[in-house]
């Protein structure tokens, strides 16, 4: 046998209701600020998938043929440096898109896993050229984060060369409070994800020596609680301060 018969992507079909996905449409910074009339007939293009925790939606090398929204687990994405490791680049939550947004195929440059139980709904790369010709304002908005997306990696660049370890760590944590943070009744915000300080240190564009190093200060200080895979922002204005280097 000269093919390897074992599937490299391990997605199951999976049933979701209409009433979900246009849920899911209407919450996205993606289509968002779509009508529901054209959220209706994006669903038209949609099918729905799901992964158990650790399977790879994609991996780096594979040729993929469309992208996938969210809509319940989050998503770790990797990209693996010139010394052979993974580093995390980004954490995907319900409404967020993975993968770029092509009307072609196109090759992956980023892996992304499942980091728990995962559904997205798929929309092919053919599909998105008659998508963005009917729908113009879901054009704007896939042109809006390409142009976000690129000012971050600038952002990400600028920052790894004039911003301190601890600054860069704040920023990852503050990043991530806006995305997936649970404001408690204490004031505390509970990042709602299974944060490994690799994580951290990827995003943070550090060691994860230097990372853990940095947690451990800010925890003494009481800006965060942490545990294992877990991070709990204590005192937010104290966090900002971080950032700012003040």
């Amino acid at each position: 046998m000269t093919r390897n018969p074992v599937r490299r992507n391990c997605a199951h079909p999976h049933s979701c209701s209409d009433e979900t996905r246009l849920r899911v449409l209407a919450e996205s910074p993606l289509t968002g600020e779509l009508t529901p009339a054209e959220h209706r007939d994006l669903n038209r293009h949609l099918s729905a998938w799901s992964w158990a925790e650790g399977d790879p939606l994609m991996l780096a090398g594979d040729e993929l043929h469309g992208s996938y929204l969210v809509v319940s687990g989050r998503v770790r994405v990797t990209r693996d440096t010139v010394e052979g490791h993974e580093i995390t680049v980004d954490i995907a939550a319900p409404g967020d898109p993975v993968g770029p947004l092509r009307s072609e195929t196109g090759t992956a440059i980023d892996s992304a896993w499942a980091m728990e139980t995962t559904c997205a709904l798929f929309l092919p790369a053919e599909a998105l050229a008659e998508v963005v010709g009917n729908h113009p304002r879901f054009a704007l908005a896939v042109l809006q984060q390409q142009q976000e997306r690129l000012e971050q990696a600038r952002e990400r660049e600028i920052g790894h060369a004039t911003r301190s370890v601890e600054q860069r760590v704040g920023s990852v944590l503050r990043y991530l409070d806006d995305k997936l943070g649970s404001r408690q009744r204490d004031g505390a915000s509970l990042l709602q994800v299974r944060l490994r300080r690799d994580d951290i240190a990827g995003l943070a564009g550090t060691t994860v020596e230097s990372a853990s190093r940095v947690m451990a200060r800010l925890k003494k200080a009481g800006v965060i609680d942490s545990g294992r895979e877990w991070v709990s922002i204590l005192d937010h204005a104290a966090l900002d301060r971080v950032i700012d280097g003040k």
